[in-house]
């Protein structure tokens, strides 16, 4: 399992794709932009990863084979 941080922007973005490709409610994507994330905060990415939150902050998580493609994905 691969992961990284990521800024607060990157996550935004993500954010504004998720919804974009109908994965992520409007009103959910605002609630957690204000940081109204619940303690299990987990979104599917399209190749297999995930969009989490750490005590670290924001990170994307996955199997090695899609790591990569959901990281490209989120920080585009």
């Amino acid at each position: 399992m691969h992961e990284k941080v990521i800024s607060p922007a990157s996550f935004s973005r993500a954010l504004t794709h998720l919804v974009g490709i109908g994965t992520l409610s409007p009103s959910d994507a605002v609630n957690f932009r204000y940081g109204r994330v619940p303690g299990d905060f987990l979104l599917p990415l399209p190749h297999g990863g995930v969009l989490c939150h750490s005590s670290r902050g924001y990170m994307v998580r996955g199997p090695a084979r899609s790591f990569q493609a959901d990281l490209v994905w989120t920080l585009a």
